[in-house]
């Protein structure tokens, strides 16, 4: 069985390392890659001979933001299928909605505790990974 990758898309340094820290706790066989915006995401992409499991994908990004990378991955014939989950600070429903129309598998506002972190994440595996 091939490895299961994900890959997060977030500017915010701090978040990235929360992120791999609570992913470290809840799947250690899971690898992780990290893109700083839409632009670097869509770069990884399509590089890779192989596409991630599982996307991760902040809204406020600079050079690329979530929206519109969200719109190119749903493009992309290769990419399309992939699941992305929108992980953003916003709690504004009609955002949620936006990008739940949009594609998106699901939305996960980033919590400030990390119990919370660990056992979204820990659940969404579950649904998408079957891990």
């Amino acid at each position: 069985m091939k490895p299961r990758t994900i890959l997060l898309v977030d500017d915010d340094t701090d978040d990235q390392v929360l992120f791999l820290d609570a992913l470290s706790h809840v799947n250690k066989t899971v690898k992780c890659d990290i893109a700083n915006n839409g632009l670097e995401a869509m770069e990884a992409l399509r590089s890779k001979t192989s596409s991630p499991d599982l996307i991760f994908l902040d809204l406020n990004m600079p050079k690329m933001n979530g929206y519109e990378c969200l719109v190119e991955i749903k493009k992309e014939h290769s990419f399309k299928h992939i699941p992305i989950v929108i992980y953003s600070t916003s709690r504004i429903e009609t955002e949620k909605q936006r990008t739940l129309e949009m594609g998106a598998k699901h939305f996960f506002t980033k919590p400030n505790d990390f119990t919370v972190l660990m056992n979204e994440l820990d659940r969404i595996l579950k649904l998408e990974l079957g891990n």
